[in-house]
């Protein structure tokens, strides 16, 4: 079975750097900002083809692609899956950057990875806007995350998802949310963003607002107390659902020993 350190660089590339591009499509300020930015950024661990994701930015809206590029304008380098995942989770890791005298793209790139921050549990933001930002990216994170999971071969995940015929899990901000999903189907998985509406979902973790669903999903109230506290609602099968909050509780664990 492939490491964790593995995994989760997986999860970190191809979950959380492509929510660079929310970052800016949800605010006209940085839609402003970037337009015009036409540059390719690439994060890499060096020596390994699997694990490396290239942000193309056209008009200043990254486009994501897991291939090399063997001449980006700037490249985060990491020696190992160990550093970069130390890099994403907030710690002193400093990987090696190729362009690093392009000063004018750095400075671009550099508020994008300050604010992805906003998926560490530690970054509580009190502004409404940025309440509702940071929880539509945990969510966005979760369900590509436990997506690259069951993709990376881990075990455990890969024996949730192998036997499950078509179904949802859903991710739901009530009233209005932001919304996220994860479609399994006998091994495979697809997260989705927004509401799924083509069925009524297998499991449906429903969060009673904004500030309930960032106490939740940062770990300030654990699953069990939340649902007795009425901060969250699990539709669907209980026993599912259980499992489903202990492989969230697994990619969080492993952000925080990174």
């Amino acid at each position: 079975m492939p490491d964790k350190d593995y995994i989760l660089a997986r999860i970190m590339l191809r979950a959380a750097v492509p929510l660079v591009k929310v970052l800016i499509e949800d605010d006209p300020k940085m839609r402003e900002k970037y337009r015009g930015f036409n540059k390719i950024v690439q994060f890499e661990v060096k020596g390994n083809d699997d694990l490396v994701t290239q942000l193309k930015f056209e008009d200043g809206i990254p486009q994501t692609t897991f291939e090399r590029d063997d001449n980006p304008d700037l490249a985060f380098i990491f020696k190992s899956a160990k550093q970069l995942n130390a890099f994403f989770a907030g710690k002193a890791a400093v990987p090696k950057i190729k362009g690093f005298t392009k000063i004018g793209i750095l400075l671009k790139v550099v508020p994008l990875l300050l604010g992805l921050t906003l998926l560490l549990p530690t970054k509580l933001p009190k502004d409404p806007q940025k309440k509702t930002l940071k929880v539509k990216l945990l969510f966005y994170m979760l369900s590509s995350g436990l997506s690259q999971m069951n993709k990376a071969g881990y075990e455990e995940f890969n024996k949730f998802t192998e036997k499950m015929p078509d179904r949802v899990i859903q991710w739901s901000c009530l009233p209005d949310g932001p919304y996220a999903y994860l479609r399994i189907k006998f091994g495979k998985t697809k997260a989705g963003r927004g509401l799924y509406t083509r069925r009524r979902p297998f499991i449906d973790m429903q969060f009673n607002g904004v500030d309930n669903a960032i106490k939740v999903l940062t770990n300030q109230v654990d699953l069990v107390q939340a649902i007795m506290d009425g901060y969250l609602v699990q539709e669907g099968s209980p026993e599912y659902g259980k499992d489903l909050g202990s492989f969230m509780l697994t990619i969080d664990s492993w952000i925080k020993q990174a």
